[in-house]
């Protein structure tokens, strides 16, 4: 009887922890768009996170550079993210560094950043 009480105990351990689900597990990290506006404007995160994008139809987001970011300008970071429109997705925040983003057809008003501490 005790073995089969263990047998149970692990087959549910192992089955709780290798479900996989397309949910985010941290609801603090999605950034959508609403409006003219990304939602929050300014995220802070830590790093190692996950970035949850989930845009309106009528939105991307393009990694830009802070310099690009500051005269409202649109041309993508090299090698940075580029979310199409309406799409959602993810980055993961892999470095501390301040994350520069825009929409494209929705300059100078809409952009946004990613602060990894």
């Amino acid at each position: 009887m005790k073995n089969q009480i263990l047998i149970a105990s692990l087959m549910l351990v192992f089955f709780s922890c290798s479900k996989e689900s397309n949910e985010p597990s941290n609801t603090e990290n999605i950034i959508r768009t609403s409006g003219l506006n990304f939602v929050p404007s300014t995220l802070n995160c830590n790093i190692g996170d996950t970035i949850f994008f989930e845009l309106g139809g009528t939105h991307n987001a393009i990694e830009v550079s802070e310099e690009t970011y500051n005269s409202s300008s649109s041309t993508p970071l090299e090698n940075g993210f580029i979310f199409d429109f309406g799409s959602s997705g993810y980055i993961v925040a892999n470095e501390l560094k301040t994350y520069y983003y825009v929409c494209t057809p929705h300059l100078p008003n809409m952009k946004a950043r990613i602060v990894v501490n």
